[in-house]
Formats: C-alpha cells, sequence, structure tokens
C-alpha cells in the first residue's frame, strides 16, 4: 500500500496538483506525518469516509519534493542498521524507515539508536 501511496503523490507533483486523494490505509498517516516535518509536503485532511487528501507543496512553481521512491518491496527487503545509518550524511534526503519503534527518519533511528527496514526515499 505504500508504494500506491508514492505512487499517488509522485504523479500529483508531475502534472502540478494541488492536492491527492486515496483511502487511508494503516500506517499511511505515520508516513505522510514525517513528509510534513520534513516540509515536502503542506499537510493532509481525513474525512469521516476514511479518504485522506494530501495537499502538495511547491516554490515557485516547482515540487519542493523533487525525488519519491520506495526502496524495500516484499520480494527484496533492505535493512539497515545503527551503524549504516550513521554513515549516512543528512543533507542527501529522508530516509523513512520501520523500526520496533515506530514508523522514524533516519535522523531519529540514530538519535534512538534504532535500526530498522528501509521503506523509502525523499528529496
Amino acid at each position: 500500500m505504500l508504494a500506491k501511496i508514492i505512487n499517488r503523490l509522485r504523479n500529483g507533483y508531475m502534472v502540478y496538483h494541488f492536492g491527492v486523494s486515496f483511502k487511508d490505509v494503516r500506517f499511511c498517516t505515520k508516513v505522510l506525518d514525517i513528509l510534513w516535518k520534513e516540509n515536502l509536503i503542506k499537510g493532509y485532511t481525513k474525512t469521516n469516509e476514511g479518504v485522506i487528501t494530501v495537499f502538495l507543496r511547491y516554490h515557485d512553481g516547482s515540487p519542493i519534493c523533487t525525488r519519491l521512491v520506495v526502496i524495500s518491496r516484499p520480494r527484496d527487503r533492505i535493512y539497515l542498521s545503527l551503524l549504516d545509518l550513521a554513515r549516512l550524511s543528512n543533507d542527501f534526503g529522508v530516509l523513512i524507515l520501520s523500526t520496533p519503534k515506530g514508523i522514524l527518519t533516519n535522523e531519529e533511528c540514530v538519535r534512538k539508536g534504532e535500526g530498522g527496514e528501509v521503506l523509502a526515499y525523499a528529496a
């Protein structure tokens, strides 16, 4: 389901839509919270029918989020340890990881001392 969310967001950015909508799934709000904290989206709203509308962010007519990629897939999962995450520089973008402590960014994982499965990359 994460791949569908990322594809909807990427396609919305490509055609300069104001926002995109999709059905609410398990952990999509946690991923959207991370994208909002990193200022990659303007925000999102949830309706009573279970539909989420995400408002996309632009700067001078160009998308803020230029790269959204699903990294870990069911057939080939990718895991990074705390040591691997500590070696990454902070200026290349945001990794979204699934850890035992929840869905976190790469910086939060280093602070909390956790490694995990890399779900997506956003820049």
